[in-house]
């Protein structure tokens, strides 16, 4: 089965937070900025849905809940209505850049992660013209 690779942009000023430069498992990272009690520094994300692999420029405390920013407009990623089902920090929204968000747990160490879509039918017409069979 091929691994779904995410292509996700900024939900406030919609631009791509894709890194070509730096990759990840061979796939352009997801580049955020962090902020933690003690620094700030940038996050690269793995782009495949489901892989947790990730390089930071600071130390990442297992079990803090980092702030996340994007890099080109500032604003923090932060969902004021999602909360992790599994540990009830906030959520941080990614938008797709093919529609849909993917969610994505602010506690270091958690796994919790989802895809939401507006439209359910169209999107999963997409994702299969996409990428077939999955």
């Amino acid at each position: 089965m091929e691994k779904l690779a995410l292509n996700v942009k900024c939900p406030h000023c919609k631009k791509s937070l894709m890194d070509p430069y730096h990759r990840i498992h061979d796939k352009p990272s997801i580049l955020l900025d962090v902020k933690t009690d003690h620094g700030e520094g940038k996050l690269r994300l793995c782009a495949y849905y489901g892989c947790y692999t990730h390089e930071s420029t600071i130390e990442l405390k297992e079990g803090e809940i980092v702030h996340v920013y994007c890099p080109h407009c500032h604003q923090e990623l932060v969902s004021q209505s999602k909360f992790c089902s599994e540990c009830k920090a906030p959520m941080i929204p990614l938008a797709l850049q093919r529609g849909g968000r993917v969610y994505v747990c602010s506690r270091v160490g958690c796994k919790k992660h989802f895809l939401s879509f507006e439209n359910i039918s169209e999107a999963l017409t997409r994702l299969y013209n996409e990428y077939g069979d999955f």
